[in-house]
């Protein structure tokens, strides 16, 4: 039988080859760079021809920004909902904490990427808009925390933006510790957001 080499390998792989394509670059982006990382390489690894990647995904450049772009999109879906019916806004972050981790455990690699991309910029790495994902994710957790003051969940006089800062800045070290080789409690979640509503006052 004869594949057709811009498609899958063979009819039962459950892998498309442009997510495999992805899949490849995002790791080998991950550890190497984008300057680091050429195209046969990415092409090489996938199991496919060079003309294939192209037919994707256009340009190194495109293929760079669809990784990011993925990886941001996965992101996210973690507490995008409003809680459900019954459900404390603090019990619905330690949820959505709780699942962001365990992402992270499962798929380690997107995240490496995204901090390499975003902190360690290399001269001729192609833009990405960290700047609006950022504000996506602090604008999420205001409206939950708008939520719980309306609930009567934490204090009314809370300055929004500055819980979003204290949360958000409490997930953020953890993440840079985990990137460090730092495991990721299971019970952290809840330490994190019981830390946040009820504070350190005796």
């Amino acid at each position: 039988m004869t594949l057709d080499p811009l498609h899958d390998a063979s009819p039962a792989t459950p892998e498309s080859l442009k997510a495999r394509i992805l899949r490849v670059a995002t790791r080998l982006f991950a550890d190497r760079g984008y300057g680091a990382t050429s195209v046969r390489e990415v092409a090489e690894a996938a199991g496919c021809t060079k003309p294939a990647l192209y037919y994707h995904f256009g340009s190194k450049e495109s293929l760079w920004l669809a990784a990011l772009r993925a990886e941001t999109e996965a992101l996210d879906s973690f507490g995008r909902d409003d809680p459900p019916e019954g459900v404390r806004v603090r019990d619905h972050l330690v949820h959505a904490i709780g699942a962001f981790f365990a992402y992270l455990e499962a798929e380690p690699t997107g995240m490496r990427l995204l901090m390499r991309a975003d902190l360690r910029p290399e001269p001729g790495q192609p833009t990405f808009d960290f700047t609006s994902t950022r504000a996506r994710h602090q604008e999420r957790v205001r409206e939950l925390l708008e939520l719980a003051r309306a609930r009567g969940e934490v204090r009314r006089d809370l300055d929004l933006m500055d819980g979003v800062h204290a949360l958000t800045g409490m997930v953020d070290a953890r993440l840079q510790l985990w990137l460090h080789g730092e495991p990721l409690a299971p019970d952290l979640p809840e330490r994190i957001v019981s830390l946040f509503f009820h504070g350190v006052a005796s």
